[in-house]
């Protein structure tokens, strides 16, 4: 990551801060505003009571009411009893750039009020953010030694009676995930999205910034009322412990007023994760050069998972970064001696080749540190960490209901992380809870599973449809794209999945033969793995999405769709002084495309008729200057 303006703290008691009495109940409200004034979150001190509630407000509009707000720990029960001591209010003002993402240079601007309370003697501190697109609060307790939670009563209470909700039902069994789509659950894994209809807004509730010193949590729902809620597996394994001074994720609530743009365009996640590890960076702050992301070919479905020289010579003719071979691939190839010859051979075509590994090596930071540095010594460049939810850890790892989500699951998480900077290796996981940001600290994690992708033979279009409103909004996606036998869509929907779905390395999980002979192939040669600015054009949750993102000059526009439609949309994004050669691939039937190239510019209008299960790509590329 490299800063191009370090964060500004400032104490600005010119910023929207309401401190009001509220007559017998002894109550005052502090109130903190996002930096272009259309959010608004008020946090309200019951003096009476020592409790506290928040709530918020979009252009106006009352989006979360009153909810409660409390931790209790054995440093003292938070829930009740506060005594307010002191508030201030900073700005947050930063830029940063990482390898991968969405986009290539992050803002992170918020205004960041800290109320200072205290009980028994102990000192608590809640900060809450105010971002354009949304809201963030957490706990930071002071102190030394040791401390174990309970529980929270930490909640969202979303306004209105109208309500739409998208998500999975929780325990969602990952590494099997259930798809994707309209829920009407109690018990719901984060993160949820949910439509407004009284005020026409979209928000999306989870978390941000998880590790090994607290839990993923998952939300209990009684009406429009939504608990943060401890793993139902960490009671099995014992108490929530961790060290002070202590501070805890980011409960998130990311808020877009109409449609979901700003929920599908938002990196808020990233922005309240920790900077950029300073082992990753070079001198200049810039990431290190081996944190590369890229495009992978995979043999887990395709086969010929005992020919690695032929995926290499696979993926060096696609001109892509990797190769990744999946369980059993030391054995097959027939050992350790066998697997450095191709690695040597892979990087005389310059590919490399990440390997798989199952958790029960990485149960111990001792076992993981090992297994590591064996596979660093053969020359792999990464390692695909598996089988989270079948972790040893647990005394009786076949009767998981949500493992991952507990406390020992996601240490094992960080010292993976850890390890992997120590050797040089990029990371993707699977069966593994759910990504909320951690690649700002870590970006050498690419990507993740924790979404019904492509091993899944069988899935609804609905679940796809809404992984980009959700799941990639916490972070890449290891869906593993195009399979022309087990997608529910057309070939055109499979070529926009690698512009729709993001991810640090796109792992696509056809026969690399395949898609060597097939009409879409250069077109997935063009589609970068990273990108430089992401726009959503139209779309609704489980049902359709139109999606525009740039790199460099060039523009990528992609649909996807259940039922049929057609797509209608201006390309006012485009540079005002530049034309366009746009290489267009949409549906002919459902296994066959047609391909055109014409000229466009920023004026045009363009209207693509999809198929049901239908899609299009296309691939925006300057050839000349507009004339005046």
């Amino acid at each position: 990551m490299r800063m191009l303006h370090r964060s500004r703290r400032l104490f600005l008691p010119f910023l929207l801060i309401l401190l009001t009495a509220a007559g017998l109940n002894s109550a005052a409200d502090y109130s903190v505003a996002s930096p272009d004034g259309n959010i608004a979150v008020t946090v309200t001190v019951d003096e009476e009571n020592g409790t506290l509630f928040y709530r918020i407000e979009s252009r106006g509009s009352e989006i979360v009411s009153a909810s409660p707000v409390g931790i209790h720990t054995s440093r003292g029960d938070f829930r009740t009893g506060l005594t307010f001591v002191s508030q201030s209010v900073n700005e947050i003002n930063e830029t940063y750039i990482l390898p991968h993402g969405k986009v290539s240079t992050y803002k992170n601007h918020a205004n960041e009020q800290t109320l200072r309370l205290s009980k028994n003697g102990q000192s608590i501190e809640i900060l809450f953010r105010a971002y354009n697109d949304g809201v963030a609060f957490c706990f930071v307790i002071p102190g030394s030694g040791e401390i174990e939670f309970f529980e929270e009563t930490s909640a969202i209470h979303l306004a209105g009676r109208d309500v739409t909700y998208w998500g999975q039902q929780h325990p969602n069994r990952y590494g099997y995930e259930g798809s994707l789509g309209p829920v009407t659950a109690d018990r719901l894994s984060v993160p949820v999205l949910a439509c407004l209809k009284d005020s026409g807004h979209y928000v999306l509730m989870g978390q941000a910034a998880t590790y090994g010193h607290y839990i993923q949590p998952h939300f209990e729902r009684s009406g429009s009322a939504f608990r943060y809620c401890f793993p139902l597996d960490q009671s099995r394994i014992g108490p929530v412990r961790s060290t002070l001074p202590f501070q805890s994720p980011w409960r998130m609530i990311i808020i877009s007023p109409s449609t979901p743009a700003r929920i599908v365009e938002s990196y808020l996640v990233e922005n309240l994760n920790p900077s950029t590890d300073s082992r990753l960076l070079n001198p200049d702050g810039t990431v290190r050069q081996w944190v590369r992301s890229g495009r992978a070919m995979w043999d887990y479905i395709a086969g010929d998972r005992d020919n690695p020289i032929m995926w290499v010579d696979l993926v060096a003719a696609m001109g892509w970064e990797y190769y990744l071979a999946d369980a059993g691939f030391a054995d097959r190839w027939g050992g350790e001696q066998a697997v450095r010859k191709a690695i040597r051979y892979a990087a005389s075509k310059n590919v490399g080749i990440i390997g798989w590994a199952h958790t029960r090596d990485y149960d111990t930071y001792e076992k993981a540190a090992a297994a590591m540095r064996r596979y660093a010594e053969w020359g792999l460049k990464g390692a695909k960490i598996d089988f989270f939810d079948h972790n040893t850890h647990d005394e009786n790892p076949t009767q998981w209901r949500d493992y991952e989500d507990t406390q020992r699951s996601l240490q094992m998480r960080d010292w993976i992380f850890e390890l992997g900077i120590e050797n040089r290796f990029v990371l993707e996981l699977h069966g593994n809870t759910m990504p909320s940001g951690e690649r700002r600290r870590y970006p050498h994690l690419m990507t993740l599973e924790g979404v019904d992708g492509m091993e899944r033979k069988t899935k609804p279009a609905a679940n796809d449809l809404t992984i980009p409103y959700m799941r990639n909004v916490m972070g890449p996606v290891s869906y593993t794209v195009i399979h022309f036998d087990r997608s529910p869509g057309s070939d055109a929907y499979q070529l926009a999945m690698p512009i729709v779905y993001e991810a640090g390395i796109m792992i696509y999980a056809e026969h690399g033969q395949k898609l060597l002979a097939w009409t879409g192939k250069e077109m997935i040669q063009k589609i970068p793995s990273a990108w430089d600015e992401t726009r959503f054009i139209e779309g609704k949750p489980a049902e359709y999405i139109l999606l525009a993102r740039r790199k460099g000059q060039d523009w990528f526009v992609a649909g996807m769709t259940d039922q049929a439609r057609t797509a209608v949309f201006e390309l006012d994004f485009l540079d005002e002084n530049c034309s366009y050669a746009a290489l267009i691939f949409r549906d002919q039937t459902q296994d066959a495309m047609d391909r055109e190239i014409r000229t466009v510019t920023r004026a045009s209008m363009l209207s693509i008729p999809m198929l049901q299960r239908g899609g299009f790509a296309m691939h925006l590329s300057p050839v000349a200057p507009v004339a005046p």
